[in-house]
This record gives C-alpha cells, sequence and structure tokens, in this order.
C-alpha cells in the first residue's frame, strides 16, 4: 500500500492521499458485499454470522473510524473532530482510504470481504467502486420501525427516547437511499423482523447466489439504471 503523499484530497486541501497498490485486492478477484441497515434492524447482528459462517474479512466502517480518532495524527484529528461535532464532516476519500488499509490487511488469507455499513453516501459509492473494486451485492436490511425502536431502546438501555432512535433511523435511511441508488441491479433487500437465524440463511441464499452468478464491473458508468431498478428504490420508503 506503499507511495507518496500525491493526490490531494478535493475536500479537505490540508489533508493529501496516499498511493495505494490494491493488486492485492483486485487480483484475487475475491466476493464484495457491502451490508447496511438503519439502526434496530440486525446489522451488526447478521455481519457477525456472516463473517464468521462464510469465513469473509469483516470491515468494520465505524470501528475503523473510531480506532483513527484516537490517533495523533492530522487524518486522526480530523475524524476526531467530526466524531464530536455533528457540522463536521469526514471526507468521504478518508473512510475509502482507511477501508483500502483495512482490505490490504486482510487480503493475505482472505476468502471474501464483508464491508459493514457502508455506503453512506453515493460519493463514498462511487470512489470504492472507481478505487477499490466492484462490489458483488449490497445487503440491505429492513425492519418495522416499532421492531427497530424497541432493539434500540433495549440495546440503550433506555437512554434513547422513541423519537430520537426514529429519527435516527429516517436519517440514515435517508443517507442509504441517497449512496446506493445507483446500483439496484446488485440490491438485495432482506426483512429483518425475524428471528436472526431465519434472516441469516435469507441473506446466505442471496450472496450465495450473487456470487454464483457474479459478472464484475469495471466502472460505475457499466451499471445500467432500468426501470425495475428505480421502482426498487423508491420502495425503500
Amino acid at each position: 500500500m506503499g507511495g507518496s503523499f500525491s493526490c490531494i484530497d478535493d475536500q479537505v486541501p490540508s489533508i493529501q492521499r496516499l498511493q495505494y497498490d490494491m493488486t492485492p485486492v483486485k487480483s484475487k478477484s475475491l466476493p464484495i458485499i457491502w451490508l447496511v441497515g438503519p439502526p434496530g434492524s440486525g446489522r451488526n447482528t447478521q455481519a457477525k454470522l456472516l463473517s464468521e459462517n462464510l469465513e469473509f474479512s469483516h470491515v468494520k466502517v465505524a470501528e475503523l473510524l473510531r480506532e483513527e480518532s484516537d490517533k495523533d495524527t492530522n487524518r486522526g484529528r480530523m475524524i476526531n473532530e467530526a466524531l464530536h461535532h455533528r457540522s463536521k464532516k469526514i471526507p468521504d476519500s478518508i473512510v475509502i482510504d482507511l477501508i483500502k488499509e483495512e482490505m490490504l490487511r486482510m487480503s493475505l488469507n482472505c476468502k471474501g470481504y464483508l464491508i459493514n455499513n457502508f455506503p453512506k453516501n453515493s460519493k463514498q459509492a462511487s470512489l470504492f467502486i472507481k478505487e477499490i473494486d466492484d462490489v458483488d451485492a449490497i445487503i440491505y436490511l429492513v425492519c418495522d420501525i416499532p421492531i427497530m425502536v424497541k432493539r434500540k431502546k433495549v440495546k440503550s438501555e433506555g437512554r434513547l427516547d422513541d423519537e430520537t432512535i426514529k429519527k435516527a433511523i429516517a436519517n440514515y435511511m435517508k443517507d442509504i437511499k441517497e449512496g446506493i441508488s445507483k446500483y439496484g441491479s446488485k440490491l438485495e433487500k432482506i426483512r429483518g423482523n425475524e428471528d436472526p437465524n431465519e434472516v441469516y440463511t435469507k441473506i446466505e441464499t442471496a450472496i450465495s447466489v450473487r456470487i454464483n452468478t457474479r459478472t464484475k464491473i469495471t466502472a460505475e458508468s457499466d451499471y445500467a439504471q432500468s426501470q425495475e431498478n428505480e421502482s426498487t428504490i423508491s420502495s425503500f420508503n
């Protein structure tokens, strides 16, 4: 992943990006799955099951950001500031660079990649396709809102009220709709209301079908945006 500081981040001029040799990832043509789902959808539970049962390398984007925010570097300080000030935004290129570093670190004995809680917007998705590799499937977990609210309240031990949770769910769904709107052909929408093992079986089946019929895309422009895909995306809400 070596290289010199040669590409300046277009969002933050003071931060320069390293060049990464992604050959160890691309050359193996391993399955790549994006996993998204609003708070309370069971996303982290399913990510754990998938990574254990499929033996996919689990790239935890939120954890990468938290770990980096503790480092005394320009990048770490920028992430830390954004995490503590809602008006600040973590540059998408930084998110992509952290994912690159993690995927390269995992590449030696990797059987596939599960990218958890990604993408958050369309630019992140586009940068991933352009700079890393294609995605084989986007697993989108959805639940009835009362179920997600109940799960989050239990997890937060009552620290979060219903309206706060509902707002977080709505914001997440809005961001995800925008983030994957161009990739309807890769989308697998899975309901997460049922028992986690039943949900897992549905996800595993969907991933298996995608992998067995996979066709690698080389550029974002190669995605066909059909009327069917548009109607699928519009049904998220």
